[in-house]
């Protein structure tokens, strides 16, 4: 019994001399575990804010940029199609045909106005009242505008033009243009002569002196029957008129 005694009091010493060490290890255990926690806790806190604040950052600079370059585009489209509305018309009348026909309309031009009783045939036509009052009731038929002395401006001399009115009364064709293919030449509602300019594409157009680039050709009567009406006998349709013409000119009376 005795000797069970003392195997207790052993144990029970040891047991409170060991108690101090397990309970100081639970206790650093205990303070150890909360900073270990602390620590990871505030590691992706500080993580989670720097995806945070690119975000926040980075998508709204580029909008911004974006919207800023769209913005400036828009306007220098528009400054762009401001100018061209605003940049000046040019008003030009041309006509292209096969046959080449001058445009007898055209632009408005500050052509000097010419005499035309003072031209060659104007002063024939001044002393030959018969023949003048004649080719003008001529004219007028065939639906002419303009006066007898314009319309005998630009003809090599009296006889041809006679036979051009002849010629248009004949075969019904405009004397208008009979003329510009056979002189290159035309007068405007305003009295200014317009010369025949031949484009690069072909078209002859009617154009002020000054304007021309490229003289169009000049034709004989019978080449210029041809040009108009390719079904007739141009030869034969330009003698005819001529030898009208001669003998229109020879039964006039000229004034003296």
């Amino acid at each position: 019994m005795r000797f069970v005694s003392i195997s207790t009091r052993t144990v029970l010493i040891l047991s409170l001399g060991f108690t101090p060490a397990f309970a100081g290890q639970k206790g650093n255990a205990g303070k150890s575990g909360p900073k270990t926690t602390t620590t990871k806790a505030h590691g992706p806190s500080r993580t989670s804010h720097g995806p945070s604040a690119k975000a926040a950052t980075t998508p709204s600079a580029k909008a911004k940029t974006t919207k800023t370059v769209k913005a400036d585009t828009k306007s220098a489209k528009a400054e762009t199609k401001a100018a061209h509305s605003n940049k000046p018309k040019k008003t030009t009348t041309t006509a292209t045909d096969t046959a080449n026909t001058p445009s007898l309309s055209t632009s408005t031009t500050t052509a000097t106005t010419v005499d035309f009783t003072a031209a060659p045939n104007g002063e024939k036509l001044s002393k030959n009242s018969a023949l003048r009052s004649k080719l003008e009731r001529r004219l007028t038929a065939l639906g002419y505008g303009g006066t007898v002395y314009e319309a005998a401006y630009g003809f090599k001399n009296l006889g041809q033009f006679v036979a051009a009115t002849n010629v248009s009364q004949n075969l019904g064709l405009s004397f208008e243009q009979l003329k510009t293919q056979m002189t290159g030449l035309s007068i405007d509602n305003e009295g200014h002569v317009l010369h025949a300019n031949r484009g690069s594409d072909g078209t002859i157009t009617m154009v002020d002196a000054k304007d021309v680039t490229n003289v169009a050709p000049t034709k004989s009567l019978g080449q210029a029957i041809k040009t108009l009406n390719s079904s007739v006998d141009a030869a034969t349709a330009a003698n005819t008129a001529t030898a009208q013409a001669e003998t229109e000119m020879a039964t006039t009376s000229v004034s003296r």
